[in-house]
């Protein structure tokens, strides 16, 4: 028994589904669908505009004056228009849509494709009128068999009663709406899941260090954090013309027992990916200076001057007997100055300077973007299944009737697509029909 009769025969479920779709009617109109659409559109239109998850003192500053003479930082706190993607009233559109989609799959797209699986009949002249291509001609002797066996050889669906024939092909054209479907679905449940366990970490690491996840920045509802250790193993910048072309952090992720899992080199553009976890090279800055003095290792914090986040970086410290250290990269090269502000001499590491001191080490800190999103296979997994359906969903459906008379043979075809193509097909039959 197929599945469809047996929901037919079952009163029990026929009384469910008819239930169902009372409640749910509102969510199978397309206008409805649209509608939610536009909407989600027009909330992430704004989201894409308006900055998401900054700080109050951003929209103080960059709010501070109306746009359009209402849009201020006040206006944009109380409607949580900055953090739209999280906002309650977003996600009940993600979940009507979804709920659109559902009730549209399985109380259309599924009867619909259940129905183009069966014969359909056409038995009178009068059901061929509605139809795109229609053509009648003089019945011949042995004109049933032979287009019985010219369908057979174009591989098409056929079935057959004494006169009739019906024939279909393209039935994946009908099935790929409904993947369609699955595939929005998969791509919101992903979306879905992501935001509620995805975070962010901001974290700064000295060379030779370790740390675990900690600074957060972003957090879902149901965050879990991986149970790892990471170990900054190196870090150098790359200078081209004196100016800085690249740098990179060497990591080692650790186990519970500091046993490496995994090692990697990663700069800008180019991350370091464990299971979901991504390293993003972000930032670096100078926290000390090692310095080696009567066989000893003095270790010296250093300051940066004026602004951290320009490209023009610049540190000093401070050294006994009111010498001062200038650095401006990480070209192992220092600025010595005396107590007046002279310049004495430019020290390169390991360069001994009066048997007073040498610049041993310089102690450079990397920073770290954190970004843990499990859901990332699901959700491109959910994209690439949507951009192979919506393919598949062109392909045509097409139906063939035939009925057999005793003076005439009636002919006709129709398509949700393609019309061009059926029209040739159609063509061909018929001047197979004329050579009978």
């Amino acid at each position: 028994m197929s599945q469809l009769s047996f929901f037919h025969k079952n009163s029990f479920f026929t009384k469910v589904i008819s239930l169902l779709k009372r409640k749910l009617l509102i969510f199978l109109d397309l206008k409805f669908a649209i509608f939610l659409l536009l909407l989600i559109a027009l909330l992430s239109s704004l989201g894409s505009i308006i900055e998401q998850n900054q700080s109050i003192e951003f929209y103080q500053q960059e709010y501070a004056v109306p746009l359009y003479g209402f849009l201020d930082w006040k206006f944009l706190l109380f409607f949580s228009l900055d953090k739209i993607y999280e906002t309650w009233f977003f996600w009940i559109l993600l979940f009507c849509l979804v709920i659109s989609l559902i009730s549209c799959t399985f109380f259309r797209q599924f009867p619909l494709f259940q129905n183009s699986r069966f014969p359909f009949f056409k038995k009178k002249k009068e059901s061929f009128f509605s139809l795109i291509l229609f053509k009648s001609f003089p019945s011949k002797f042995y004109s049933f068999e032979r287009v019985l066996t010219k369908f057979q050889s174009f591989d098409y669906t056929l079935y057959q009663k004494p006169y009739l024939l019906y024939a279909y092909k393209g039935l994946l054209g009908r099935l790929s709406p409904i993947l369609v479907h699955f595939s929005l679905i998969g791509i919101l449940f992903s979306s879905f899941y992501g935001a509620t366990t995805v975070f962010k970490a901001q974290e700064i690491i000295p060379k030779g260090g370790d740390f675990h996840i900690q600074n957060m920045i972003q957090t879902g509802y149901l965050t879990h954090y991986p149970n790892i250790n990471i170990r900054l193993n190196d870090f150098w910048i790359e200078y081209k013309e004196k100016s800085i072309f690249q740098f990179y952090s060497n990591f080692s992720i650790l186990d519970n027992k500091a046993k490496e899992i995994r090692q990697q080199t990663i700069s800008v553009n180019n991350p370091l990916h464990y299971e979901s976890l991504d390293l993003y090279q972000s930032d670096w800055n100078l926290i000390g200076i090692r310095l080696k003095k009567n066989n000893f290792i003095v270790e010296y914090p250093i300051f940066s001057l004026g602004n951290e986040n320009s490209a023009k970086k610049v540190w000093i410290t401070w050294l006994p007997q009111n010498y001062s250290l200038l650095l401006t990269d990480l070209t192992n090269s220092c600025f010595l100055y005396d107590q007046n502000g002279n310049f004495i001499k430019e020290l390169s590491l390991n360069e001994d300077f009066k048997n007073f001191f040498t610049i041993f080490e310089l102690l450079p800190t990397s920073g770290i973007l954190v970004k843990f999103d499990p859901s990332i296979p699901f959700l491109y997994f959910s994209f690439f299944a949507l951009m192979i359906t919506s393919l598949l969903s062109y392909l045509p459906y097409s139906q063939f009737w035939f009925v057999k008379g005793k003076k005439l043979d009636y002919f006709g075809a129709t398509t949700n697509r393609g019309k061009i193509q059926l029209q040739i097909q159609f063509k061909n039959f018929l001047t197979f029909f004329q050579s009978l």
